[in-house]
């Protein structure tokens, strides 16, 4: 007979001698993997012997690693009064250690003293952990159980937000939560960062762990009193989710900012309470004025609407023909070289740069740096702006639920018969293989369509191999299809990066001050091979006799080695604002094509434009969206995340009513809102070729999902 499990002899063995044995094996076994990495307590750089031993590393985990096995080794017994005065204060201060803990941590890591916060925000802060306190006592029902809870609850967000920060340059947020399936996909290639703060952390979490388990176990509530208890977290849970996430309240405290590298705002206002912010931008609000009638004027006022417009420019590849339309993403392409003065051996980018004849060119501005992909291909795919959602939400993941109309679905209701994706990583990123056949696509194209014997840089499939698969379909097509259409998303030069060149070769070099980073080093090898990859693509598809077009772009620069970017742009990346923090969506894009077409330098435009620029090259009908984007293209030539330009150049914020273009951004706001939030009042005829408004449906069968 299975013998049944019993929670109370488990708690007994670590009483006995064998149990106390098998703590103290582990306390041996922490203390040989804290030796085991140097890095936490010596710095071999130093001139003297003695500067080279970290003192308070040694000092700080020695005391709390002694105190861990004391307490494993000597009984303690307390009184009842001792026992319940202690249980008591544990229950009243633990939130405020764990808040203490949490930011002293981030103080080390984040450069965020705690005296920089104002009284107001310390409370809104502490709030939050009494909150979350409160739920674990209904859990565990005993204040020891929910304390213990509660610190490793903190250690844990601590730990994890760092290694996270590190990864991307950016803490936790909260559309994080849902990309949480695309993290694990990429943790494979990521190493953990485990330094001298972490460790003292961790010692420290283990050691009051263990000092609270010397407390009695006293349990709260009885049933019927923990049901109460239960009605009362209930509403305690609705009334903080609608101060804190759904109300204006922390806006009107001045817990307000751009969610751009939200652990610079914790010496402000905290590490919870900053993250707590960041759900409340999750919240789309509808626009200002928002009606039918408002969307129907912003699209008629813009003219686009007239007869003539949808056939203006329906010009064609060369005879006549429909050209092959190829859209290459490719991650994390990028150019450092242009935000200052970086001295390095020899260009990395020399192709890319020389393409100048039947091409166009410029910079386009990325709404994302160092992560999120899926926002870039986001804006491209579809004409829609992050400028209008919430920061570093992720609309793949939070806001697509139905068929989106965009470039695929415009492209498929002329003659593309099949539009195929590819992405040479897993299908689950970002839930690609849920939000491809959505915007019209056939076929979708992974790391399981490649060989096991794929070459790869850094674990991932390289830009040579990709671009062959390109070139494979390409072959493979089957003509009644019609032309060949193809949107691509490469993954070479994904992070994280570990500095060394044994993989990409060592042809760019940094020199001078910049030899130290070594991550920018590998990088910039790994666009070097982005760039020769690129130039075999190109010479192939010059040889081909059917019209081609290609239209590549970088989803957003790379996350490098601290210090590199404030060293190249001589200022620190928390310090940029406006213009000057803009540089860093700065992305190089061409459109090249086998055929004639009007070169053109283009200064500066944003993702949501290039399918205008594509659709001046490759000539095909354009839905009144794609016309009203290409006529504010003229005033408003680029818009991000962050602000926009006009066409004088003048930058203003994006919610900045004093702009004379406000208006026209309104107007883009409506229809945006309209595209992604209308429902059935959505306006199809503006965002598709072959849906009515009235009906939703198609007037053909050409971009029906077969996938």
């Amino acid at each position: 007979m299975r013998q049944k499990y019993n929670k109370n002899s488990i708690r007994e063995f670590f009483t006995t001698r064998h149990g106390k044995y098998f703590l103290l094996f582990l306390e041996l076994l922490l203390l040989l993997a804290f030796f085991a990495k140097p890095e936490l307590y010596y710095y071999p750089e130093a001139p003297s012997w003695l500067d080279r031993f970290y003192a308070d590393s040694l000092l700080i985990c020695g005391i709390f690693w002694i105190g861990l096995v004391l307490l494993t080794l000597l009984p303690v017994s307390l009184k009842e009064e001792t026992d319940w005065i202690l249980t008591f204060a544990a229950g009243c201060l633990m939130p405020l250690v764990c808040f203490i803990i949490l930011e002293a941590y981030n103080d080390l890591q984040f450069w965020g003293p705690v005296s920089l916060m104002e009284v107001r925000y310390v409370l809104l802060d502490l709030l939050i952990y009494y909150v979350i306190f409160a739920f674990l006592l209904l859990i565990f029902n005993s204040v020891r159980g929910a304390s213990i809870a509660l610190v490793l609850f903190t250690a844990a967000f601590g730990i994890l937000n760092y290694e996270l920060t590190v990864f991307r340059n950016m803490s936790f947020i909260a559309s994080d939560i849902y990309s949480a399936g695309t993290a694990l996909v990429v943790a494979n290639t990521y190493e953990v960062q485990v330094d001298v703060e972490t460790a003292e952390l961790i010692i420290l979490t283990l050691f009051l762990c263990a000092l609270l388990l010397k407390l009695r176990r006293r349990p709260l509530f009885k049933r019927r009193g923990r049901l109460i208890y239960l009605g009362a977290c209930i509403c305690l849970g609705f009334a903080f989710c609608n101060a804190y996430v759904f109300s204006s309240m922390l806006e009107k405290a001045g817990v307000d900012f751009r969610v751009y590298r939200p652990q610079f705002k914790y010496r402000y206002y905290g590490t919870l309470l900053t993250t707590a912010r960041t759900f409340g931008y999750l919240h789309v609000r509808e626009p200002e004025d928002y009606t039918i009638d408002t969307v129907e004027a912003a699209m008629s006022g813009s003219g686009v609407l007239s007869e003539d417009r949808t056939d203006q420019e329906n010009k064609t590849g060369k005879a006549g023909k429909k050209p092959n339309i190829i859209c290459i993403m490719n991650e994390s392409f990028s150019d450092p070289a242009s935000l200052g003065d970086l001295s390095l051996s020899q260009d990395y980018m020399p192709y890319f740069r020389s393409l100048k004849e039947n091409t166009i060119r410029g910079s386009t501005y990325s709404s994302v740096f160092g992560g999120n992909t899926a926002n870039s291909e986001f804006e491209f795919l579809t004409g829609n702006s992050m400028a209008f959602l919430p920061d570093n939400s992720v609309p793949y993941q939070l806001f697509l639920r139905k068929d989106t109309p965009g470039l695929i679905s415009t492209l498929k209701a002329q003659g593309y018969g099949k539009a195929l994706a590819l992405h040479p990583y897993y299908e689950t990123g970002y839930s690609r293989y849920k939000i491809y056949p959505l915007m019209g696509f056939d076929h979708f194209y992974t790391s399981e369509d490649f060989s096991v014997f794929a070459n790869t840089v850094n674990y991932h499939i390289t830009d040579e191999e990709d671009y062959q698969k390109i070139i494979d379909l390409y072959q493979a097509r089957d003509p009644a299809d019609g032309p060949f259409l193809i949107f691509n998303v490469t993954m070479q030069n994904h992070g994280s990066y570990s500095g060394s060149t044994a993989e990409t070769g060592d042809a760019v070099r940094l020199t001078g001050e910049y030899a130290r980073f070594k991550k920018a080093e590998e990088f910039l090898n790994m666009m070097k091979m982005s760039d020769d990859a690129l130039k075999g693509l190109v010479n192939y598809f010059k040889k081909v006799d059917e019209p081609t077009v290609i239209l590549f772009f970088g989803d957003h620069m790379a996350d490098l080695d601290d210090g590199f970017y404030d060293t190249l742009m001589g200022k620190p990346m928390d310090e940029l604002e406006g213009e000057e923090l803009e540089e860093l969506y700065r992305i190089p894009f061409l459109i090249w094509a086998n055929y004639d077409i009007e070169e053109r330098e283009i200064e500066r435009t944003s993702n949501n434009y290039l399918s205008t620029y594509l659709a001046d090259a490759a000539g095909f009908q354009r839905t009144p969206y794609l016309s009203f984007l290409t006529d504010l293209r003229e005033e408003i030539p680029a818009i991000n995340a962050l602000g926009y330009w006009d066409r004088d150049g003048n930058y203003y914020e994006n919610d900045d009513r004093s702009s004379p273009y406000y208006d026209k951004i309104h107007q883009y706001h409506l229809i945006e809102y309209n595209n992604l939030f209308g429902g059935n009042d959505r306006k199809s005829n503006y965002f598709y070729l072959d849906r009515d408004h009235e009906s939703g449906e198609e007037k053909s069968s050409e971009s029906t999902i077969d996938y």
